[in-house]
């Protein structure tokens, strides 16, 4: 029954929502059918009491028709009907948290009804939500458009009806145009910059976006910057096209602080992962300087809320948070980053994150003891977190000069990698580049300087693996030469 597309609906809503749907479906201008009701009450008290327990379709049917024997397609059908009510009240919730859709309808109905005696009020109406509407994404000049042409429709319909003709009654045609044109251009300059995002991960065929070249024009010829899709999305461009110029991000960071909470939260999650990916590539690059804003930037979100999603982090983000607090030395703020957000890890991932967290904190602090003592007993679910978690062991080892444990380690981490199908070979070659590497490091000694500088130059010439840096900063240990 849990496997059902109802069952996984319903259990997708808040309890708020439940209540909600529980007076729409008891509502008769929505619902007539009380079975669907019985079987809704049957699984919302499912849900709310004990996900664990187990709902077979023959347990709910016999709660719904106790005298009769199970029917799988009258049932099949029964859950089909209340997956239905369920979509009709997602769909009228999404209408509801509308306020400019409601205005747009309430126009169109007065004018199909001919309620002139409505004209008036529904008019006040649609102009007051459009002045109450917060949110000022493209879609927001679209329904302002649709609002402007429905008035100017209404306008139309009822001089004639009268016989009259204002002098005013077209005076809203530049309004209708000014909205539909702010709509295009900044549905346009969003779309191109994702193209170019996606540009840099996957092919696209036909990625050219018509009649871009005329839009940049417009954009650049036009006072944009109090309309904050428009600027907010041509400033992405800007740093997707020309990344070299510093005021570009610098003016995009602007923009968010002062546009992003005026967007509903996808977007703006988007919008701020624009600004993120920018920090991540300028890094990738050799630009350290960078490592501050990207800690800036988290510091921001996790502010703003905009790191959670239903108030749950997601493991990368925690571990990409607690990799830039340590690259940065901030090791008191990256240990309470840890503590304080672990209880919004979902719960599957928590026990993993915070303690290959731990462990990789622990390797900045130079307290190697620790790490192994986080790492020893426990096994990663996710291959990531088990590839890094080994190379920091490693680390740990030779720092400790546990070199026989090492060795023994070393060789098993080389089965591990033979072994696992999953890892793809790409990164497989990565791990055993520092193997290979680290086997060779771990029999050296101060006095072997031609080997010394052989190895160094092997691993100069190598392709980037996991801690290259690290063994290379080994090698001057043993050459007596400062590192840093």
């Amino acid at each position: 029954m849990k496997d059902t597309k109802a069952y996984i609906a319903l259990e997708s809503l808040t309890v708020y929502e439940l209540n909600r749907f529980g007076k729409f479906i008891n509502s008769p201008y929505f619902n007539i059918n009380n079975s669907l009701t019985s079987l809704f009450q049957v699984l919302d008290k499912n849900i709310r009491a004990d996900k664990t327990t187990e709902l077979s379709k023959s347990t709910v049917w016999k709660s719904l028709y106790s005298n009769t024997s199970f029917d799988d397609v009258r049932f099949r059908k029964l859950c089909s009907d209340l997956l239905k009510l369920i979509e009709k009240f997602l769909s009228q919730e999404q209408f509801d948290n509308n306020s400019l859709h409601r205005a747009n309808y309430l126009l169109k109905a007065v004018s199909s009804k001919s309620l002139e005696k409505l004209y008036s009020s529904s008019i006040s109406t649609a102009r007051r939500l459009s002045k109450q509407q917060l949110e000022k994404t493209a879609s927001y000049y679209y329904y302002q458009y649709q609002i402007e042409k429905n008035l100017f429709s209404l306008t139309s319909e009822f001089e004639k009806k009268a016989k009259v003709k204002s002098d005013t009654s077209i005076i809203n045609i530049s309004d209708i145009a000014h909205n539909l044109d702010i709509f295009y251009l900044a549905e346009k300059i969003k779309y191109q910059c994702s193209l170019l995002e996606y540009r840099n991960v996957v092919t696209i065929e036909n990625d050219k976006i018509l009649f871009i070249e005329d839009i940049l024009k417009q954009i650049q010829n036009m006072d944009f910057e109090s309309i904050p899709p428009i600027a907010i999305y041509y400033q992405i461009y800007l740093t997707l096209t020309e990344p070299k110029i510093e005021t570009h991000f610098q003016k995009l960071k602007e923009l968010i602080d002062e546009y992003l909470s005026i967007f509903p939260f996808d977007e703006a999650k988007g919008i701020y992962e624009s600004a993120i990916n920018f920090c991540v590539k300028r890094i990738n690059t050799g630009d350290q300087n960078y490592l501050n804003e990207l800690f800036e930037l988290y510091q921001y979100g996790l502010e703003h809320n905009i790191m959670l999603i239903r108030n749950e982090i997601s493991p990368t983000s925690f571990r990409n948070i607690c990799f830039i607090g340590v690259r940065l030395n901030k090791y008191d703020w990256t240990e309470n980053f840890i503590h304080s957000y672990s209880a919004q890890l979902n719960s599957k991932y928590r026990k993993n994150a915070v303690t290959f967290n731990l462990a990789r904190l622990n390797i900045y602090k130079k307290d190697y003891n620790k790490v192994i003592e986080y790492l020893r007993e426990v096994t990663f679910d996710d291959v990531v977190y088990e590839l890094s978690s080994r190379a920091i062991q490693v680390v740990a080892y030779y720092e400790l000069d546990e070199i026989d444990a090492l060795s023994a380690y070393l060789s098993s981490f080389k089965t591990f990698l033979r072994r696992n199908k999953k890892i793809p070979d790409r990164r497989k070659n990565n791990y055993k580049r520092m193997i290979e590497f680290t086997q060779k490091l771990i029999r050296l000694a101060p006095h072997m300087t031609k080997e010394i500088k052989k190895l160094e130059e092997e691993i100069q010439d190598s392709e980037n693996f996991s801690d290259k840096k690290w063994i290379l900063e080994k090698l001057k240990e043993l050459q007596g030469l400062p590192v840093g």
